[in-house]
């Protein structure tokens, strides 16, 4: 379960060893009367293991070496939080972006696994400019997805909510589908009048893309590698399909003015 510690959300990834492997050293004895090399070095699969641990730099394990890297200094771990007086001649108030979203349905796994994000969350990762430069990663192990799903998380929300989700969704698998062209990507959500008429004939010829037409029942993680369980339901016929990652498909919400 995704948690926030410190005004930092935190994601608990229980496949990192706690502790670092300790590097083999020959006996006190066997240094005796000779310059033999005191530490013999990692074995292939503990040298693997620990750069697995260690370099993977896409999920913050604490080991520092961003700051050991970061010639300009920039990274400071030890900087406490501060409350600065500015002074400016002019001041501009703007309402910003509030990019808050309709609640999910806790069973799309939504805040409970790592490697099911938002609309928004796999548009900015699609970014050149985003997070990952435009590389499409799993946030629950930094991995490069084979399959991805991208699920309607409010399918009650009317035609024009889903027209309009249907056709973000097929965007966004666009993008991805240049990204990486290996990847395979199922949208699954019901489908409204007029997308089926004006928009499926063209989705369908794309490559690497597949549509179910259904609502989706849940999401479950099925094996300690985070292989997420896509389940659907159309009328009486229950499905289940393996991804990877998933993705869904928002319905924005409407906040209130703010008051100065």
């Amino acid at each position: 379960m995704i948690y926030e510690k410190e005004r930092r959300y935190i994601i608990p990834f229980f496949d990192v060893p706690a502790e670092r492997a300790e590097m083999p050293e020959i006996t006190v004895s066997e240094r005796k009367g000779n310059f033999t090399e005191v530490e013999t070095g990692f074995t292939e699969d503990t040298a693997v293991t620990e750069a697995k641990r260690c370099l993977s730099c896409r999920r913050c394990l604490g080991c520092a070496l961003c700051w050991a890297e970061c010639k300009p200094e920039a990274i400071d771990f030890s900087i406490p939080d501060q409350i600065l007086d500015l002074e400016f001649d002019e001041v501009v108030t703007t309402a910003g972006q509030d990019n808050t979203f309709e609640k999910l349905p806790r069973e799309l796994g939504y805040g409970s696994f790592a490697n099911v994000i938002t609309d928004l969350q796999f548009e900015r990762m699609l970014s050149p400019t985003g997070p990952t430069d435009g590389v499409i990663v799993s946030p629950l192990d930094g991995e490069i997805p084979g399959r991805i799903a991208i699920i309607q998380g409010n399918p009650g929300g009317g035609d024009d909510h889903l027209l309009s989700s249907l056709i973000l969704g097929v965007n966004e698998s666009i993008l991805a589908l240049h990204r990486n062209p290996e990847l395979e990507i199922i949208l699954v959500s019901p489908l409204c009048r007029e997308f089926h008429d004006k928009f499926m004939p063209q989705t369908e010829t794309l490559k690497g893309l597949k549509i179910i037409d259904s609502a989706v029942s849940g999401v479950e993680s099925r094996d300690a590698a985070g292989t997420l369980a896509i389940k659907t339901r159309q009328e009486d016929r229950t499905a289940e399909e393996a991804v990877d990652m998933a993705v869904i498909l928002t319905k924005p919400k409407a906040v209130a003015e703010p008051k100065y």
